[in-house]
């Protein structure tokens, strides 16, 4: 998204006309976060192009057949960390 708008402004910004005021709001696509965001919590997928991440399983649907159903799978925490990364068990952080 950040490389479409730069390409986009150097476009505009190297024509000969210059003389009407450059507005950013007005060459922007407003729906490209929104569709993100929609896309995500439905999927569960977390695709970040940026920085090559992709994680799995970061949303999930919640059962609400019962109160206490429902607050069990609220409190479920899942590990955000890779794999294949070397973790630290938690008594080798001490000397």
């Amino acid at each position: 998204m950040n490389e479409d708008i730069k390409n986009m402004v150097e476009k505009l910004l190297y024509k000969n006309n210059r003389s009407s005021r450059f507005d950013i709001s007005q060459h922007l696509v407003k729906d490209v976060i929104t569709a993100g965001m929609e896309r995500t919590l439905s999927t569960g997928n977390w695709d970040v192009k940026r920085f090559k991440m992709h994680r799995k399983g970061i949303t999930q649907i919640v059962t609400r057949l019962s109160f206490i159903g429902a607050f069990g799978a609220m409190t479920k925490i899942s590990p955000q960390f890779e794999k294949s990364r070397k973790v630290s068990g938690p008594r080798a952080l001490q000397p």
